[in-house]
């Protein structure tokens, strides 16, 4: 039997509304798996917190479902006290799977908008007119959910042999590590866990000192019940290596790359040449109209958490540059993400300039239709980090045909080959020369798109059969 972790993505969609990364990556591998192994095969496991049990169920859903949904991944481990999203009043969305502070907080915001506390609304982004609408709007019938799954405890059924694959992070869990523990000891399961990056203990500048500590202590105690690693990179594998090192301790590691290639992030428009305005009005489904207003002049898209490592103040810097360059004929530079941390040089600098004059824009918490949507209409992208354990904005850039500018360190020339343009994150000049190379020469651009639409781009179902070949090392 093959069980698969779901732990980090159950507590991720309990509260978020979109898709991150690592969460994306576990689902698209184990839905993949699923169709490979057999639904009979495999279960999807996970830390149930309230009964302090590892549990398991059936696996047979995941295979149909054809994109990351927290709604209906909610409706399936939460059941019928899921709320899908648009059922959850403004503010609340983010409680819409914890119905007690789901209530709490419902009457919280109730009191402050019959006493007209509109500054208390407008923190959150929202307004008392908004509460009030959606207070006697017709609510949308509630979509029929799974039926409710056997949960197995995996302690009770797991034979020696088995395998365990846990894809996401896993660490800081309360009571996992423990569990995962007993289950190697006293089941004999073989356990593998695959690590995105060793970010919290080599860029510990970028990360609180907590997390970096809580990182440490889980990385070492999973070399206790571990017996192989996967590493997404030769980089991180090469990271990997060098903690199992200097602690003294090796398990194997098998590398296994993620995927350029990305079918996630949708694009509404209509694959037919001959039809242009079916395509333009397809488009424009589901976007808001503050995303189709960053589209309305040419733009370089930034894609990510806007946190300290992505290094978004030197590319705010070089973009200043790029700005004062005579007869250069600069396009906007947007970024679209969440709010991070340890940001604040660029939050002061967008405040102090009032973002680079307007130079600047932001696209907070895209969907996916929307993130496709910006995709499509960039001139190419950016991601200069200071480091990355692969670098999915890559992947994704080039699976619209866009090129890219791109940190020359860690992982990321693993993600984009020879089909980006290159800088050094470090340099203020450096990104300001790459990024100016693809402005004032179109035609270069063009040698890069053309070059990544003749090029064999990894897949998804590349880095299953990896993966799956991985497991079946036993056996080769």
């Amino acid at each position: 039997m093959y069980y698969f972790d779901m732990t980090d993505i159950l507590i991720y969609v309990e509260k978020e509304t979109t898709v991150s990364g690592i969460q994306r990556v576990s689902f698209e591998v184990i839905r993949r798996m699923v169709a490979r192994l057999g639904a009979d095969n495999v279960r999807l496991s996970y830390w149930d917190r309230a009964r302090r049990a590892y549990v398991a169920i059936d696996s047979s859903f995941i295979r149909e479902m054809e994109e990351f949904s927290p709604d209906d991944l909610g409706r399936v481990f939460f059941g019928k006290k899921a709320r899908s999203q648009h059922n959850a009043a403004p503010t609340l969305v983010r409680y819409r799977n914890r119905p007690l502070k789901y209530w709490f907080y419902h009457k919280v915001r109730a009191y402050h908008a019959a006493r007209g506390h509109e500054r208390y609304f407008a923190k959150m982004g929202s307004s008392i007119e908004e509460w009030e609408t959606f207070k006697t709007r017709r609510a949308p019938l509630q979509t029929q959910g799974a039926e409710e799954l056997s949960r197995e405890d995996v302690s009770q059924t797991a034979k020696p042999g088995d395998q365990l694959i846990i894809l996401g992070a896993i660490w800081n869990i309360d009571g996992l590590e423990p569990a995962l523990q007993r289950l190697k000891d006293d089941k004999s399961l073989e356990i593998y866990q695959l690590v995105h990056d060793l970010i919290p203990i080599i860029a510990t500048e970028h990360i609180a000192a907590d997390f970096s500590g809580e990182f440490y202590h889980w990385l070492l105690a999973s070399l206790g019940y571990c017996d192989r690693f996967i590493a997404n990179s030769q980089n991180t594998a090469r990271d990997l290596q060098r903690f199992m090192d200097e602690v003294g301790q090796q398990r194997p590691i098998d590398v296994v790359p993620l995927a350029q290639k990305f079918n996630v992030v949708h694009s509404n428009r209509v694959r037919d040449p001959a039809k242009p305005f079916k395509s333009r009005l397809s488009s424009l489904q589901g976007l808001q109209q503050s995303v189709l207003n960053l589209t309305k002049t040419p733009f370089v898209l930034v894609v990510g958490t806007m946190e300290s490592r992505k290094n978004l103040w030197r590319l705010a810097q070089a973009w200043q540059r790029l700005i004062q360059t005579p007869g250069l004929d600069v396009p906007k530079l947007v970024f679209a993400g969440k709010p991070g941390w340890y940001n604040d040089d660029f939050e002061e600098l967008m405040t102090a300039t009032g973002n680079l004059g307007g130079w600047v824009q932001f696209a907070k918490r895209p969907s996916d239709t929307e993130l496709g949507f910006l995709y499509e209409n960039c001139l190419f992208t950016a991601t200069v980090s200071f480091y990355e354990g692969w670098g999915l904005p890559i992947g994704e850039s080039l699976s619209f045909g866009k090129t890219a500018v791109v940190a020359d360190n860690s992982s990321m020339p693993e993600v984009g080959g020879d089909l980006v343009e290159y800088c050094d994150a470090q340099s203020i000049s450096s990104i300001y020369e790459a990024c100016h190379r693809l402005i004032a020469d179109p035609e270069h651009r063009r040698v890069l798109e053309q070059k990544i639409s003749t090029s064999a781009l990894r897949t998804w179902d590349d880095v299953a059969h990896d993966v799956e070949t991985v497991l079946n090392h036993k056996n080769g």
